[in-house]
């Protein structure tokens, strides 16, 4: 019984500058992750830094994307992103919880997930949203 699976070729994907503008103008928005602009477009979040510090001569890494009094991502709504309020990055993270609300037809589902466990969470998330 032979487990191996065959190659696949792959072929690099091509995009207009027209779509590498308009991603790039969304990925530019305050209080938005650029990986989740990416991962909304099905692109990698490296490619799009890349478009990004392509784009502008004068890009300066903007660290995490959590910069406002609030500490929450806020993201529009765009099919497959659940927006995710996270704590003030100041606050101590000790026995807190992450907050998921999601809403699907008629249906709610609300988790609350250790802060500790972050890595286990954004699995989650990821299974959960595809």
């Amino acid at each position: 019984m032979d487990l191996t699976s065959p190659t696949e070729t792959r072929i690099r994907q091509r995009y207009s500058k027209d779509f590498k503008s308009e991603v790039v103008a969304q990925a530019r928005q305050p209080h938005v992750s650029i990986a989740s602009v990416a991962l909304s477009n099905g692109l990698n979040a490296n490619l799009l830094r890349r478009w990004i510090r392509d784009a502008d001569p004068n890009y300066v890494k903007r660290g995490n994307s959590l910069s406002g009094s609030s500490g929450s991502v806020l993201m529009g709504h765009t099919p497959g992103f659940l927006p995710v309020s996270l704590p003030h990055p100041s606050s101590k993270a000790d026995g807190q919880s992450i907050e998921i609300e999601v809403h699907k037809g008629s249906s709610t589902i609300r988790v609350k997930w250790p802060m500790q466990a972050s890595a286990t969470c954004l699995a989650w998330l990821r299974e959960l949203t595809k």
